[in-house]
């Protein structure tokens, strides 16, 4: 049997759907670059005070810049839709359980 951690989260014939992540958006990419070398120039390790750096590095990116990163997110969503026609993000809040209330 293949395992479960291949990379593509595929539908199994006997189990239930699995969890297929939305594609990642123009910020997602740009972070996903821009992680290794924030960590590397700066001494924080929190993931928020990083995440606040790369926001504000995004924003002070120019368009064309910017742009490059909306072009990869755009083929991101196609190859995604290719992959999984039909796919809607409504289809992985179904799949977790239910949250427990917190009791007074």
């Amino acid at each position: 049997p293949m395992p479960m951690s291949m990379g593509h989260d595929m539908e199994s014939s006997r189990g239930p759907k699995l969890h297929v992540k939305k594609p990642l958006n123009a910020f997602m990419l740009y972070m996903k670059d821009m992680r290794p070398q924030v960590i590397k120039e700066c001494t924080l390790k929190e993931s928020a005070a990083i995440n606040q750096i790369l926001g504000k590095k995004w924003h002070s990116l120019d368009r064309a810049e910017q742009a490059r990163y909306y072009e990869m997110a755009r083929k991101e969503r196609a190859l995604h839709q290719t992959l999984y026609p039909g796919w809607s993000a409504r289809d992985n809040y179904a799949t977790g359980k239910k949250k427990k209330k917190k009791k007074d």
